[in-house]
């Protein structure tokens, strides 16, 4: 018995006809799907227009802070071809959480608040974002934990 019979095109079996779907004679090789991300330059006109409290201090050779960062949707209304509402902040919020490379880019900010703050060269050892959305702002509030950089460090990472 020969397990492909290639002389005849497939036919569904008889029950297939009965289902209230199309019949399709071909299908295609490649699954399509949409994918919604925040895009590098919305992310760039975001934070630059970001409200920015930082804070933190010095302990035993660690630095323990946290930033906090308010995206007011209504400041960049101007800038972005979408509709600045409370849904689409949800949506922004939602986006922002779930982007590693959003992630990273908020975390390089707090180092960098952590670094003016102590006026020191710190290395970033943990970090933990939350993002919340009240109305048409987005919160990013990041705490970070950071070590002082040793002179061996900054000679091995060029600083």
């Amino acid at each position: 018995m020969d397990p492909i019979n290639r002389s005849r095109p497939y036919r569904p079996p008889n029950d297939a006809y009965r289902r209230p779907m199309a019949f399709v004679r071909r299908v295609s090789l490649f699954r399509r799907e949409i994918h919604e991300s925040v895009s590098p330059a919305a992310l760039e006109v975001l934070l630059g227009s970001a409200g920015r409290i930082s804070e933190g201090k010095l302990s035993g050779g660690r630095y323990f802070g946290c930033t906090m960062l308010t995206l007011d949707l209504g400041e960049v209304q101007g800038a972005v071809s979408d509709p600045c509402d409370v849904a689409t902040a949800a949506r922004l919020a939602r986006r922002l959480a779930a982007e590693p490379y959003v992630e990273q880019e908020v975390r390089r900010l707090a180092l960098s608040e952590a670094r003016r703050i102590t006026s020191r060269s710190l290395d970033l050892v943990e970090a933990e974002l939350r993002v919340r959305v009240e109305g048409t702002r987005v919160f990013i509030d990041v705490d970070l934990e950071g070590a002082l950089r040793t002179s061996s460090a900054s000679a091995v990472n060029g600083s």
